[in-house]
């Protein structure tokens, strides 16, 4: 596990989110899953003439824009920006037109029980994250093994929704994030669109490393 958590940034439109979740934990037992929040270095709705932008992630192949607007109903594909150094993190990235949600696709940079321990971690200790409202939700019909994570995070206002899912040899995380002044009761998991866009796309992912 890594000891120096991340940032959970995302930059689309006038919506920065500072999280510390699922993706970006405040101490050791913090996950380390990049996704488009965390990655706001490679990606960007309008990037600058100087700045370098890449070609559409593989995995747009499968998280479709027909299949973000199912959550996103205005999504936009959000150009991902060439980092200074390394490489970019591999993302599909849509943000809402007027830039107040973001949907991403990426895989899991750690295992499926660490990223399911860290997310009983956070849920036991929000407030310790910035965040409140944590609940963790098994998922059944997804992949092997499934689980889901809703929170609120305060500073940001944001309704965040990460679904992590484990296909193959592979393990995958959708996240959704929208900005609400309050924090909202979730959708059961049976009903919720982010699940059920999880599900759709799973058979189409990539396998192997």
């Amino acid at each position: 596990m890594m000891v120096r958590r991340r940032l959970f940034r995302a930059a689309a439109g006038s919506l920065t989110v500072l999280a510390c979740g699922l993706l970006a934990g405040c101490d050791s037992t913090a996950h380390s899953t990049p996704s488009a929040a965390a990655t706001a270095a490679s990606t960007a709705p309008d990037p600058t003439p100087s700045m370098k932008t890449l070609p559409p992630s593989q995995l747009c192949t499968v998280l479709t824009t027909a299949v973000a607007e199912r959550i996103v109903p205005d999504a936009r594909f959000a150009a991902r920006v060439s980092p200074n150094k390394g490489a970019a993190p591999d993302v599909c990235d849509y943000t809402s037109a007027d830039g107040r949600s973001t949907l991403n696709l990426t895989p899991a940079s750690r295992t499926y029980a660490a990223e399911l321990s860290a997310a009983h971690n956070l849920s036991a200790n929000p407030s310790s994250a910035g965040m409140r409202d944590v609940q963790v939700d098994t998922v059944s019909g997804l992949g092997r093994r499934a689980f889901r994570e809703t929170a609120y995070q305060t500073q940001a206002k944001q309704q965040l929704t990460f679904v992590v899912w484990n296909a193959g040899s592979r393990n995958w995380v959708m996240t959704y994030a929208t900005a609400a002044s309050t924090s909202a009761a979730p959708a059961t998991v049976s009903d919720d669109k982010v699940v059920g866009a999880a599900r759709s796309i799973t058979a189409k992912l990539p396998t192997g490393k």
